[in-house]
């Protein structure tokens, strides 16, 4: 009987030693969890992870405009201020982070203490605009969901009016939040031709092509109607 028991456990113990070792587990990627959050508008959750996430790598503009971008859907005007004149300061002058980081400092009357570069009118960034030299046309509109009664008036949506690739309004990057009605407008935009999204980061739910006229203002309404996914007026995503 004991030497039964003695191939028993020496049994157990070979088979122990010849069994696999378990699994590693996969390194948590905060960086990747960071963007997945913030290209499914949680902003909470993104904002949270890309703080983490730009500890691990301070020098990724991606990153720090993200974060920006998060601070801004969540009132945080502080460190919206704070990211966005990191990337100013960091981001190429002409890249598209840049130009849309000056453009909110502007709007938001911060004075950032670098040079705008050529596609901006040789100005600091968050200078105010010479009211002599502002353009009068405007590109206005209202946004509404109307699936479902009543029809939903999106709020303080951020919304972006993108100048076009290889043409006059290139450099140029407005950014805006519609009102408590739903409403907004870009005023003093040159004319040209520009793309008006809610993201420039993602899948947005608009990527429609709109054209101003010299003095002139034009009406753009966003609803199911015209989202992309009845009309895409730039598929490339340029």
């Amino acid at each position: 009987m004991r030497r039964f028991l003695v191939l028993v456990c020496l049994a157990a113990a070979l088979g122990a030693c010849g069994s696999p070792a378990p699994a590693p587990t996969p390194e948590y990627d905060v960086v990747a969890e960071a963007m997945k959050a913030f290209d499914k508008s949680d902003w909470v959750l993104a904002a949270r992870l890309l703080r983490e996430a730009v500890v691990k790598q301070p020098d990724d503009v991606r990153l720090h405009y993200s974060l920006a971008v998060c601070a801004t859907h969540l009132q945080l005007r502080d460190e919206a201020i704070r990211e966005f004149q990191w990337v100013v300061a960091h981001a190429p002058a002409n890249s598209p982070e840049a130009v849309a980081a000056r453009n909110w400092l502007t709007a938001a009357g911060v004075m950032v203490a670098a040079a705008s570069g050529e596609g901006a009118g040789d100005r600091a960034a968050g200078a105010p605009v010479d009211p002599d030299r502002s353009s009068k046309s405007a590109v206005r509109g209202q946004v509404s969901w109307n699936e479902g009664e009543p029809p939903v008036k999106l709020t303080r949506l951020q919304l972006f009016l993108k100048g076009i690739n290889d043409t006059p309004t290139k450099d140029i990057h407005l950014v805006l939040r519609t009102d408590e009605e739903g409403r907004f407008e870009f005023k003093n935009v040159p004319a040209g031709t520009y793309k008006l999204t809610n993201r420039i980061a993602g899948e947005p739910l608009w990527r429609l092509k709109v054209d101003v006229a010299d003095g002139q203002t034009a009406s753009v309404d966003l609803t199911p109607q015209n989202s992309l996914r009845v009309r895409d007026d730039f598929p490339d995503g340029q």
